[in-house]
């Protein structure tokens, strides 16, 4: 309501006093045909201004890696659509599972991040969770364990504590889940996220067209720039008591899996924007796991050769598109069948 006061004051005010100004002046003849030229054109610029803040507003959602006012639309949008986010009561973003529901099926737990969640993705049906469901059919149950920034400690209590046990564990890993190893260690404070100007953050963080353009112009001269959050993630994965300890979380799932003889798969998950990069980290979660004969997802072979683009869900967000969720659930499917995991047409 307030953003809405403030544009049509704005609109009322801004073009009524240039339309006013520019009456007056064709009526007396008093200004100067210059400068009655440049309130005009000023006026156009104010209207055509005011018409793309109305679009941004109203009709632009996007996904993004920033909070900005786009993301903040499409979150809005997730509100009052159809379909809708709902959480349980354990605080996924999964349907409020009962023991009738899973009784006499086999459960299948999916935990992770963001790229389990399913974030930029509007109809949770298309994530690779629930396309996965789909494919096995009514017999399985999916429960979709995902979290945006948790770390593997944070996972491995949403396994201890989900109120069913699975039959079938995977989890799904992400390069920046080491974070929790680094926080017990009290690694290096983490590069903060960008930071608007504080001259320029009562514009930026009000109007959703210069929101827009700002974050543009940012990553423009960003680009080439030494990513820092990333040399912060490398420069722990080369920290042998970080590297140790953050071991030890992954093949703690592990353990525990095996304790309870429950078949546990893992999807390993490069950047979605520079896979190739992330390689040198992602394959030393995949040799650890291999070491354990545990089955292994490597997403980075599943996706090499697909431009970036089909792979993100919006060019300023590189978490999983809605096709990268498609190929990872067939790919997946492919791997429970090949390890004998789950009968093809169950």
């Amino acid at each position: 309501m307030r953003y809405w006061l403030g544009f049509f004051t704005i609109l009322l005010l801004g073009g009524g006093s240039l339309l006013t100004l520019l009456i007056y002046a064709h009526r007396t003849k008093s200004i100067p045909e210059t400068l009655v030229n440049v309130i005009l054109m000023v006026l156009t610029l104010f209207f055509l201004g005011m018409g793309l803040e109305f679009y941004f507003k109203v009709f632009f959602a996007e996904s993004d890696a920033y909070d900005t006012l786009a993301r903040q639309n499409l979150r809005d949008s997730y509100a009052s659509s159809a379909n809708k986010k709902q959480y349980n009561s354990q605080g996924f973003h999964d349907i409020e599972w009962t023991p009738e529901m899973v009784a006499g099926k086999t459960k299948i737990m999916i935990v992770g991040d963001s790229f389990v969640h399913g974030d930029g993705i509007a109809d949770p049906n298309k994530r690779f969770s629930n396309l996965l469901a789909q494919k096995l059919g009514p017999n399985y149950v999916v429960f979709n364990l995902g979290k945006g920034g948790t770390n593997t400690a944070q996972q491995i209590e949403f396994i201890v504590n989900y109120p069913f046990s699975p039959d079938i564990l995977i989890l799904s890993y992400v390069f920046n889940d080491i974070q929790g190893a680094m926080l017990e260690r009290q690694w290096r404070q983490r590069p903060s996220s960008p930071q608007v100007p504080q001259v320029l953050a009562p514009m930026v963080n009000n109007s959703y067209a210069f929101n827009f353009l700002y974050w543009r112009i940012y990553r423009l001269l960003e680009a080439g720039q030494p990513d820092e959050k990333w040399l912060w993630y490398l420069d722990a994965y080369n920290d042998p008591d970080s590297w140790w300890l953050h071991k030890q979380q992954l093949l703690q799932i592990y353990e525990g899996a095996k304790s309870e003889q429950i078949p546990f798969l893992v999807i390993v998950f490069p950047s979605m924007e520079y896979p190739e990069k992330t390689k040198v980290v992602t394959d030393r979660v995949i040799d650890l796991f291999e070491q354990q004969h545990v089955p292994v997802l490597d997403v980075s072979e599943l996706i090499r050769g697909i431009p970036a683009r089909d792979l993100m869900v919006s060019p300023t967000d590189p978490h999983p598109s809605e096709f990268a969720n498609k190929l990872v659930a067939e790919a997946l499917y492919k791997m429970l069948i090949a390890e004998g995991i789950v009968q093809e047409g169950d």
